[in-house]
């Protein structure tokens, strides 16, 4: 009985540190992204309203710039944040946003992506796996889900899987699906570092109309 007990341990004890050991590569991975420190993340999001098509560059410590496009519409929607200002434009020019609503963005900006994510999500390995032609380091985890109301069925849980490039281990896709139909992705996310990113303080001057 006594051996069998110390077995489960083990057993037990591997599995947390194998888990711990994936959380570290995955926060690994993020941890070299940001000390890249100029990178963009194309997302495309799926959800009950419509499709939402969003680009991202970011220059940290403190720079981004946001363009978001919902459904099939040509009209693109920005965010421009540089330190403690921020500047939106709706398609009728920049303007800058007012300073409750830019602190809260800067602060987003500075807790989501500059600084070292708190997330407790537990992260599991898959080792390799090929994923649209190239063969990447894959993680999984299981995304909690939110409170159901009552007499309302159960959520469905969504799975989250980080592919890593293998040559340079920094993040390549990021994709969420719900976990019994893994082929629909809800979110799918594209890391890339293009060359000569560049954000800067927009123009809010008005055109002057042609008399």
């Amino acid at each position: 009985m006594r051996s069998t007990l110390c077995a489960m341990a083990l057993l037990l004890t591997s599995g947390a540190l194998a888990r711990a050991d994936c959380q570290s590569e995955v926060d690994g991975a993020f941890t070299k992204l940001r000390e890249t420190k100029e990178f963009r993340l194309a997302t495309k999001i799926v959800s009950p309203q419509g499709t939402l098509a969003m680009q991202v560059d970011y220059i940290l410590p403190d720079k981004m710039h946001q363009r978001v496009k919902v459904g099939d519409s040509p009209a693109e929607m920005e965010t421009i944040a540089i330190g403690e200002k921020v500047w939106s434009n709706q398609g009728q020019g920049w303007a800058e946003v007012p300073k409750n609503f830019a602190d809260e963005i800067a602060k987003q900006l500075k807790q989501s992506v500059a600084e070292p994510s708190k997330s407790k999500i537990d992260y599991s390995c898959l080792g390799e796996k090929e994923f649209e032609g190239k063969t990447y380091l894959a993680y999984a985890a299981t995304l909690p889900t939110e409170e159901k109301a009552k007499n309302e069925p159960a959520p469905k849980a969504n799975v989250q899987t980080l592919y890593v490039d293998k040559a340079t281990g920094l993040p390549a896709r990021n994709v969420v699906a719900e976990a019994d139909t893994p082929d629909k992705r809800l979110f799918d996310g594209t890391f890339s570092k293009p060359a000569g990113i560049e954000i800067k303080e927009p123009s809010t001057d008005k055109p002057v109309p042609n008399p």
